[in-house]
């Protein structure tokens, strides 16, 4: 069975090294729809303590940002890349140029990957892409070998470097490191798996499953909360006080809930696509938190494709319509 499933895996490569660059070229203009957007690998991490893996044995969390920014003298398709943990956007872990192209040779579509000479210069390109409008070659450095090169496969796109192609010399352990990574890609996830091994072949760092992440679904509202909820004493604590222009994406954003006086209620509130393993049954959940210890105060849930969802607890009310609902 094993090589029966090579042999059709040689053909299948031999058929793509033989695709018309039209064909290939118009995967491209279909994988960069798909590329385009942010993702987060939320439930992943979140399902991993439900699970009660320890917190060091757990995937990270990470939140990433893949940005089309044209830079017309790297290439014709290019990305600004941010990724960064958890919720904190300003701890930034990786931070790219991406440039696309089409590899009639192997019958690919070509990901060369950019690093910054001056990162903090770029830092902040995803709020204002104006940053690369000069960039150049001179600004950016790419490892020869690190190049990935993904291919539709049924309904999905895998990516994959070549083996033994990408690598780097490490001071501090005095020998090549070497880097692996397979991806994939479909309309809603992509799944990284990046690891990396020393010259003996021992891992680094790295997971046996990939991070699955999801594309996120941009969400904007308001909130009103009472004033005697964070302020039992004051004069008016039954005025209901506006929380204006809240923004947040459906896979763990959480926002604390700041009246437009500037006044910190001391809650916040969350979005958080996730499946509760005793259902089965995927749900879209806005929750209530209290800001100071995290515990959900209240929640109410809804389909995961939902445009609107809400929760009016007499004291606290939150409403929120996704971006890609018509009016």
């Amino acid at each position: 069975m094993k090589t029966i499933r090579k042999n059709i895996s040689l053909a299948v490569s031999a058929v793509l090294l033989f695709l018309p660059a039209s064909v290939i070229g118009q995967d491209l203009e279909h994988f960069l729809g798909w590329f385009a957007g942010e993702y987060d690998n939320n439930e992943q991490v979140w399902q991993q303590g439900e699970d009660g893996i320890a917190p060091e044995d757990r995937h990270e969390h990470i939140h990433h940002i893949f940005m089309p920014a044209p830079v017309p003298a790297i290439g014709e398709h290019t990305f600004f890349i941010k990724q960064y943990l958890g919720r904190d956007y300003e701890n930034v872990y990786r931070q790219r140029l991406y440039e696309f192209s089409v590899n009639e040779d192997r019958g690919a579509i070509e990901l060369a990957i950019h690093s910054f000479n001056d990162e903090e210069k770029y830092r902040y390109a995803d709020r204002d892409p104006s940053l690369l409008a000069d960039l150049g070659p001179a600004d950016l450095r790419n490892v020869p070998g690190c190049n990935v090169y993904w291919r539709l496969n049924g309904d999905h796109y895998v990516g994959e470097m070549d083996e033994g192609a990408c690598f780097y010399y490490s001071e501090a352990m005095g020998q090549n490191v070497y880097i692996t990574d397979t991806l994939r890609l479909t309309a809603d996830e992509i799944w990284i798996g990046d690891k990396a091994y020393d010259e003996d072949g021992n891992l680094l760092f790295g997971r046996d499953e990939p991070h699955r992440n999801r594309k996120v679904r941009q969400f904007g509202g308001w909130g009103a909360v009472r004033r005697g909820a964070f302020a039992p004493y004051s004069e008016n604590s039954d005025e209901m006080l506006l929380v204006p222009d809240l923004r947040l994406h459906n896979e763990g954003q959480i926002v604390p809930l700041v009246t437009a006086e500037g006044d910190a209620t001391g809650y916040s509130v969350e979005l958080a696509r996730l499946t509760y393993q005793n259902t089965r049954v995927a749900v879209l959940k806005l929750g209530i938190l209290d800001s100071e210890t995290g515990e959900t105060v209240a929640y109410s849930w809804a389909n995961p494709g939902a445009g609107r969802i809400g929760i009016n607890l007499g004291w606290l009310q939150v409403g929120m319509t996704a971006d890609d609902v018509e009016e």
